[in-house]
């Protein structure tokens, strides 16, 4: 895979002449240039694509010539095509609300996603009643899931509601924050989604190609695993391909397995002994 661009790459671009001033808004915001109409120099455009008549949604477009991610459809955050209704998608059995602890009956556990991406697993967490902190530190990949996050309140306002999207920054940073830490009561779930070890033996799907490309493959993903234990009271999750090797080297108390994938979980006895380690892991 081509090596990471940097944010500098990237343009705020608009489909329609009347979304000019909407998209050099938010390119102030964000402290990027507005993309020529023509030849412009920059591989990466962040578009104010049109939504309907009247609505927009955030797109990131590579456009990069001879780039193979190059063309097709726009990555945007798409919360709602997520299956929250149906009895499959109620299910409390599914691997990821298994390992956050969610039970039928329990108190839902606060959660902070401190890998939040496009925020699919966190919608998940919220829709099954939790309360989440979504942790993004790419300014593109955040503003793609704050765009979506605002899409989906239109039509699931309560499950937007349980969501708090801190401005972009590092998990670590997160971590530090007076109003995520000292919280009352404090975080009861840490989940960690690094983004997975490549080279992929598999097919991706394009959005991921895209993110990797954009924000490579977290190699410092090992030193979240102590911040994240020292802030949630009674659980780490960590997401993993299925046959890679723990965070950190660290074997998890048990393993909810999913599909090519599995979910590390890190409670009681080895969250402790976690606590007890050297920073830098």
């Amino acid at each position: 895979m081509a090596t990471v661009p940097p944010v500098s790459d990237a343009a705020v671009a608009f489909d329609r002449p009347a979304d000019r001033d909407a998209a050099e808004r938010l390119a102030a915001e964000l402290g990027l240039p507005v993309a020529k109409k023509f030849r412009d120099p920059h591989g990466l455009h962040l578009v104010w694509a049109a939504a309907g008549e009247t609505d927009h949604q955030l797109e990131l477009r590579v456009v990069a010539p001879g780039h193979p991610l190059r063309g097709g459809r726009g990555v945007r955050s798409d919360l709602l095509k997520l299956d929250v209704t149906s009895p499959a998608g109620r299910s409390l059995r599914t691997p990821l609300l298994k390992a956050a602890g969610v039970k039928r009956g329990a108190p839902r556990p606060r959660v902070l996603d401190l890998t939040a991406g496009l925020g699919e697993d966190t919608w998940l967490l919220a829709s099954a009643g939790c309360r989440v902190v979504a942790v993004e530190r790419h300014p593109l990949v955040h503003a793609l899931l704050a765009d979506g996050l605002r899409r989906a309140a239109v039509e699931a306002p309560e499950t937007a509601d349980r969501i708090t999207l801190p401005p972009a920054q590092d998990a670590r940073t997160a971590l530090n924050q007076a109003d995520i830490t000292a919280a009352n009561p404090p975080p009861a779930v840490a989940v960690i989604d690094p983004m997975f070890p490549g080279p992929r033996k598999t097919a991706e799907r394009k959005a991921m190609a895209v993110l990797r490309w954009i924000a490579g493959d977290d190699p410092d993903a090992d030193g979240l695993l102590k911040p994240a234990a020292d802030a949630a009271s009674r659980r780490v999750v960590v997401k993993r391909p299925r046959a890679a090797p723990p965070l950190a080297g660290c074997p998890p108390t048990v393993v909810h397995g999913g599909r090519g994938l599995r979910f590390d979980v890190y409670a009681g006895a080895e969250l402790e002994k976690i606590r007890t380690l050297h920073p830098i892991i």
